[in-house]
């Protein structure tokens, strides 16, 4: 049973993708920090049969768990399609046996290697110290993405010269021109974490043709048929980033064509601190009553990464309280089978 007043994460990362702390870690700093349900999300990747009997021993534990995915997808095809990093969409309550979303991994994950050999070979030509096997060590034979090319950076020492060039560069460009200039003010505030992503490995970065997009991907109604396939419920994650394209407008419709089974609205702690929050909320505001008129699902929660991403949701009290009585009201609303979770009868052999 769920204690009625404790928190809930229903997106969340491991080391199987770009997070620091393994399964059973996340469920024991949960459990300290009164987080009642946690969905393990990870990018396009699945829990494997060891991971799965690890959380079949702890399907007792007091932190309630949920197999669940987080899918990279492309833009919906009625808005031209293509690539995107701004599109995700977490699955909750997913098969992880089911063919065609392993099928859906195993792709991505080869195209995540091809992907991270071209970003690498990009910036070697900035001047960086990196190979290919430092990411791959980084990440530990997972998923490998951005967070994994960022520590491989870390390894050489003299890479720190590169990054000081580079933002002295910025904090120069930023005098004339003032997108720039609020991209570095938010940079600096949030510290050097965001450094390589706001300077070389994001598509609106500072240093241009050192990203490179996801390289495989299936469009947005195709990816939630994947979700709902495997039995799944979809639901938009961090609307923010995919607004400019899926708009306000555009939401209404495809909630209203059952095109989506809900979306997150409890999202972007990230942002408190960077002086985006007003703007935020507003955006929180619309979406949650988009959802509310067309009877969909809430969901969100911290898409924490590391133990500080935990701890740092749990502190703002203002809006982890947000979170509490979610998966409640999903399970009620939805009728969804939750067998793949420790909230039912788990199917894990």
């Amino acid at each position: 049973m769920i204690n009625k007043y404790s928190y809930q994460t229903l997106h969340s990362h491991t080391k199987d993708s770009d997070g620091l702390l393994t399964h059973r870690e996340v469920l024991n700093i949960c459990s300290k920090y009164n987080i009642g349900v946690v969905a393990f999300t990870d990018h396009d990747t699945l829990p494997n049969e060891k991971t799965l009997k690890l959380l079949k021993k702890e399907k007792k534990h007091p932190t309630k768990w949920i197999v669940g995915i987080e899918i990279s997808s492309g833009w919906p095809l009625d808005l031209g399609g293509g690539a995107t990093s701004g599109l995700h969409v977490v699955g909750l309550f997913v098969d992880p046996f089911n063919r065609e979303l392993l099928d859906h991994c195993t792709k991505a994950k080869e195209a995540r290697i091809t992907r991270m050999r071209m970003m690498v070979k990009n910036l070697v030509s900035l001047g960086f110290k990196i190979t290919e096997k430092d990411c791959l060590r980084s990440s530990v034979g997972e998923t490998v993405g951005r967070p994994h090319i960022v520590t491989a950076l870390s390894y050489y020492p003299e890479n720190s010269k590169v990054y000081d060039v580079l933002r002295k560069r910025m904090k120069n460009d930023s005098k004339n021109d003032q997108d720039i200039k609020r991209k570095y003010e938010d940079m600096i505030l949030r510290g050097d974490s965001q450094y390589p992503y706001v300077l070389f490995l994001s598509d609106d970065s500072y240093i241009k043709n050192i990203y490179v997009d996801y390289q495989y991907y299936s469009d947005f109604d195709s990816t939630v048929s994947l979700i709902r396939n495997a039995g799944g419920l979809a639901i938009l994650a961090h609307w923010g980033s995919c607004r400019f394209k899926m708009t306000d407008e555009y939401m209404d419709g495809i909630f209203k064509k059952n095109r989506i089974d809900g979306a997150e609205t409890v999202y972007g702690l990230w942002n408190y601190e960077s002086g985006k929050w007003t703007e935020q909320e507003k955006e929180l505001k619309i979406l949650k009553k988009l959802v509310g008129q067309h009877d969909k699902l809430h969901s969100g929660g911290a898409d924490a990464h590391t133990r500080k991403d935990f701890e740092q949701f749990v502190n703002e009290q203002w809006f982890s309280e947000r979170t509490v009585g979610l998966i409640e009201n999903i399970i009620k609303k939805s009728n969804v089978d939750t067998v793949w979770s420790s909230l039912g009868i788990t199917n894990i052999k």
